[in-house]
């Protein structure tokens, strides 16, 4: 009962919030969440120390938990944003990719990882006008009931995992089916190479991209600087040999070769708290 609380009363004061001070509270946030959380901790410095040895000191694991602080207090900020302002807040390179996928009428799959403020690929779409379906897993919290109200109110359309209907018929109706493919959470997926390092990456956009015929969009969001920026890269191109498990294998290979160099780019904005890679891995 007082989480739902909480969680309700942070999901009417936060998007009052004042720009100015979200920065300074994530720090808080963060710090707090750093200090408090050993396991987490641990994990973050240990992927850290792969993806970028030479910033997997307590600064850079702390800066992680301050990255993903700051994205939730913008989830809840961002609905109250008008949509030019948006458009107008955000650079887009690569925005003739999603252009030219789009144009060819089968829907787009857009693939993006937890790299950066990580809504901010689909908010951009919506506020481009453009219908985007986003798969959610079964709430377990009154906060992610919470979190998942505020994309809602974004303009995206959320559909349960269990629901794979919703998602084909969204891309049959030219809709962008949008999903992050970092993290096989359901331990679906293939392994590959990521880092020089076996890693299994989920493969379902792959797969999906492969059986619809729908361009597969890699899109990433990061803060340069002061600057929000949602890049797009070109349609990923995808092998069709007859052999489906391999060419969904050689597919999730090129898709971590994308990943890979996104996550280099900025580290410290890649948000996974748990080990990526297994014991010996």
């Amino acid at each position: 009962m007082r989480s739902a609380g909480l969680a309700h009363a942070a999901e009417r004061a936060l998007p009052r919030m004042p720009a100015a001070l979200v920065a300074p509270v994530a720090e808080l946030i963060g710090t707090v969440a750093f200090a408090a959380q050993p396991v987490a901790r641990a994990a973050v410095r240990e992927n850290l120390s792969i993806v970028a040895p030479d910033r997997s000191g307590a600064a850079s694991v702390r800066r992680v938990f301050v990255e993903q602080a700051r994205n939730y207090l913008e989830i809840f900020k961002i609905p109250r944003i008008d949509r030019a302002r948006l458009r107008a807040m955000v650079d887009k390179p690569g925005w003739e990719h999603f252009l030219a996928a789009h144009e060819q009428g089968r829907g787009v799959i857009v693939a993006s990882a937890h790299l950066g403020p990580i809504s901010l690929v689909g908010q951009v779409l919506t506020a481009h006008g453009y219908d985007v379906v986003l798969p959610v897993e079964t709430e377990r919290s009154e906060f992610q009931r919470a979190v998942n109200r505020a994309r809602a109110a974004m303009g995206l359309h959320l559909v349960s995992t269990d629901t794979p209907l919703a998602v084909y018929r969204a891309l049959k109706a030219g809709r962008v089916f949008g999903l992050l493919a970092d993290r096989a959470v359901t331990g679906v997926g293939e392994h590959v190479s990521f880092f020089g390092r076996d890693a299994l990456l989920p493969s379902a956009h792959v797969a999906l991209a492969l059986r619809t015929g729908a361009p597969l969009i890699p899109a990433f969001s990061l803060r340069e600087g002061r600057q929000l920026v949602a890049r797009f890269e070109p349609r990923l191109e995808l092998p069709s040999t007859g052999d489906r498990a391999a060419d969904v294998r050689e597919g999730v290979r090129r898709w971590a070769n994308v990943l890979e160099r996104y996550v280099r780019r900025a580290p410290e904005q890649w948000t996974v708290f748990e080990p990526f890679w297994g014991p010996g891995g």
